[in-house]
């Protein structure tokens, strides 16, 4: 059983990631690039759950108080991760960006040659 529960942790908490190694004994800089580059994946699901489940709640057919409260503690918790990202590329920086690459050119005179 300890095995879903640590499956279910891993896919929706970013903060059960920060605690497991090696991100457990990397630096503070280290942990931020991590979190900058890979909160955004567990805000979109906490996001997408809280919408989800408040849309459910807002039909006719299944208004279900406690499905609205956990729709709406979803979105806080995705808007808390999104926030806990920006405070983290604020500590890491931008994302480093690779140069874009040379594609061959193609002469004028080849078009003339394809029709």
């Amino acid at each position: 059983m300890n095995h879903w529960i640590a499956r279910l942790l891993a896919f929706w908490s970013l903060t059960w990631h920060l605690r497991r190694p090696p991100l457990a004994h990397a630096d503070a800089d280290e942990r931020a690039r991590w979190c900058r580059d890979h909160a955004g994946t567990f805000a979109g699901r906490w996001l997408g759950l809280g919408a989800v489940l408040w849309l459910l709640f807002m039909t006719p057919f299944v208004a279900f108080v406690p499905l609205g409260i956990a729709g709406v503690l979803a979105l806080a918790v995705g808007m808390a991760t999104l926030t806990r990202q920006i405070l983290a590329q604020r500590r890491a920086g931008p994302p480093p960006i690779e140069p874009p690459a040379d594609f061959p050119r193609r002469d004028h005179h080849d078009d003339a040659d394809d029709r």
